[in-house]
């Protein structure tokens, strides 16, 4: 009886001990890299005209806003 209780005395001290917990939260997006390839894309699609007009915010919450304009043609810089 007593060699029962000897082994599962370490068996039930564990099972009671083990646990699993994680204070990581998510990657956050990266609104830098956001707004950085917004950019690029913009210039490509403005290609040789120029981009006239360009903004990248970003609202807490999430929000985005962006906007991309392009220069019209034979309009010196």
């Amino acid at each position: 009886m007593f060699r029962t209780l000897i082994l599962l005395f370490p068996a039930a001290l564990l099972a009671g001990c083990i646990s699993f917990s994680s204070s990581e939260s998510p990657a956050a997006p990266d609104y830098a890299a956001f707004c950085q390839e917004k950019d690029t894309q913009c210039r490509k699609i403005c290609g040789n005209v120029g981009v006239q007009a360009f903004s990248c915010k970003i609202a807490p919450g999430d929000a985005f806003e962006y906007q991309c304009q392009c220069r019209k043609p034979g309009v010196p810089l």
